[in-house]
């Protein structure tokens, strides 16, 4: 997993610069990125379960929010479902 992929640096006119703006800049449709650094075995399920959503018709959005509901079964603390955020294209599967 890329942890905390979304931090990034402030730079001249307080634009945050990070991992997440360099893959959109270099035209990577959605970024799905975490805000903190995250266990290893929660970040694996929750992209488990969007893959298995998305691919049962949800869009990205609709996708992520599931995975991270269902994650709160297992891991019901926000620190283990709440870090992650989708940028981008939030639409249906291309």
């Amino acid at each position: 997993s890329a942890c905390q992929t979304k931090i990034g640096e402030l730079s001249r006119g307080d634009e945050v610069v990070g991992l997440n703006r360099a893959f959109l800049y270099a035209g990577t449709p959605t970024i799905i990125a975490s805000l903190w650094n995250v266990d290893d075995a929660a970040t694996g399920l929750l992209m488990k379960q969007f893959y298995s959503h998305w691919q049962g018709g949800m869009n990205k959005a609709e996708a992520l929010q599931q995975a991270q509901k269902d994650l709160r079964e297992t891991y019901p603390h926000p620190y283990f479902w709440a870090a992650f955020s989708l940028t981008g294209d939030a639409g249906n599967r291309e």
